[in-house]
């Protein structure tokens, strides 16, 4: 059973020496919200309804491990939509959810990465990952790259969260010890999954800032 006090205090970094980030609501500020309402101002009526629908969810965990292209989810948000909207405009509502990336937690990941092996690991697809990586690079003169020494994002390695199967996947991929890794997320059950394989996993709670948990 899984110590739900022990999984959402902060981490006891003493036998650490990995530490894998979650991106969105650790990393970088999301507001899932602002796609919807975005949406919603497009035509679709009921957003709720239409991506917590059987057929837009399984369209959601294809295009989060690469297996829909971004043309393919842009064709089936139009075809939801009563009226006439341009690629374009799908495109900046699906983005409307990302916000920014506080320096501050630049400046925490440099320190940490003086002591740690630092990587990342994040569910996203193809428009998102296009955005912010290019939104970081123009705000920052530097790529997200370089903060990690590796990043893997669902769309590219065709894996996603909670399957422990991703957490297997990277442990095996950069030859991790799972008692010496620490993985952060702000989803239980993405915390939960990677706990089955050994790693430590703290789940970040919401109102937490991961600065002041690791600082």
């Amino acid at each position: 059973m899984i110590n739900m006090e022990e999984i959402n205090q902060k981490p006891d970094l003493s036998n650490i020496k990995n530490i894998i980030f979650d991106f969105g609501n650790v990393l970088l500020n999301i507001n899932p919200s602002l796609t919807a309402i975005a949406f919603k101002s497009l035509g679709i009526k009921d957003e709720a309804d239409f991506f917590g629908g059987r057929s837009s969810l399984e369209l959601m965990v294809k295009f989060e491990r690469g297996q829909a292209t971004s043309e393919e989810f842009i064709r089936a948000i139009s075809a939801a939509v009563t009226g006439e909207i341009n690629d374009q405009q799908i495109i900046d509502a699906w983005n409307a959810l990302l916000l920014d990336f506080p320096p501050e937690r630049i400046e925490l990941l440099t320190t940490l990465g003086q002591k740690y092996r630092l990587f990342l690991l994040s569910n996203t697809n193809q428009i998102h990952y296009e955005a912010y990586m290019q939104d970081f690079q123009q705000h920052y003169g530097f790529s997200l790259d370089t903060l990690f020494e590796k990043l893997w994002f669902s769309h590219q390695i065709g894996l996603s969260k909670p399957d422990t199967t991703i957490f297997e996947y990277v442990l095996k991929d950069k030859s991790l010890i799972p008692e010496e890794t620490l993985f952060i997320d702000d989803t239980l059950m993405h915390v939960e999954a990677a706990r089955k394989t050994g790693m430590q996993a703290w789940h970040l709670l919401p109102g937490v800032e991961i600065c002041d948990a690791l600082s």
